[in-house]
């Protein structure tokens, strides 16, 4: 399954999938295409129930876009650039698998636009975040950053292109948790497999409804949500997790 520039691993039910374009892995076209067909062939792998993404190396997990590229690109191109990696960014957020992004240096630009997709992020203690674009005479990433960062934070990032750190970026909710960088995989991986645990319905049922949670009002989220439920209540799984509970036993999910 490895391409030119996204390389995976497999480990149990815990795919790693890293972005390997040195020297700081920043995306053009065919690494957005590569990173694509990766999600895409691993979303028919029953046997990953999780996918943890990362950058190569030390210095940056996706350092912006390839800017080269930009010389290419106007008002009738440049659109259809922007609607293409968008198009991947969106396949990612609402994928049926939850996804960890382990930002293990630079995430800026498109990079942080990438980790903002994920459902959780990690961050180690020397990552840091920018939307340069600004910087470009352009953007990006706004809607996603104001979802997530506080509202004045957000604005900072996308008017100054400024970058920010692991600590701040903790603070204001672009990040979830920091570590240090040689402990940034091993947490990742613990985390993605404490998830995998899990019934495999019940967790792409929390997906959907949780990708669900960002899109909509809370009473079409209740629905919803009451809706997909319905569907758990009936599975073997569940049973199967009660009766381990009441046993006190670990569960052995079947899937069903």
């Amino acid at each position: 399954m490895n391409k030119e520039y996204i390389f995976t691993q497999a480990d149990g039910d815990v795919a790693l999938v890293t972005i390997h374009r040195p020297p700081l892995n920043a995306l053009h076209s065919e690494a957005y295409a590569e990173l694509y067909e990766t999600f895409y062939e691993l979303s028919k792998d029953e046997r990953v129930k999780v996918v943890v993404l990362t950058g190569h190396g030390d210095k940056a997990f996706v350092a912006g876009a390839d800017v080269k590229e930009f010389l290419m690109l106007d008002g009738n191109t440049g659109p259809l650039y922007t609607r293409r990696n968008n198009s991947v960014r969106e396949y990612i957020r609402r994928y049926g698998k939850p996804v960890i992004c382990a930002v293990n240096g630079f995430a800026y630009g498109g990079g942080l636009a990438l980790a903002l997709v994920c459902d959780i992020r990690i961050a180690a203690e020397q990552a840091s975040f920018s939307l340069g674009e600004i910087n470009m005479g352009i953007l990006g990433a706004t809607q996603y950053v104001a979802r997530f960062a506080h509202y004045g934070t957000a604005c900072r990032l996308v008017y100054t292109g400024d970058p920010i750190g692991a600590a701040e970026a903790l603070r204001v909710g672009i990040v979830d948790e920091t570590v240090p960088r040689d402990k940034l995989l091993e947490r990742s991986m613990e985390l993605a497999n404490k998830i995998a645990s899990k019934s495999p319905p019940a967790i792409w049922a929390a997906k959907r409804c949780m990708v669900k949670a960002q899109e909509a009002g809370l009473e079409e989220g209740l629905r919803f949500e009451e809706s997909v439920l319905a569907e758990l209540w009936g599975t073997d799984d569940k049973n199967e997790a009660v009766k381990a509970f009441l046993e006190k036993r670990k569960p052995r999910f079947t899937g069903r």
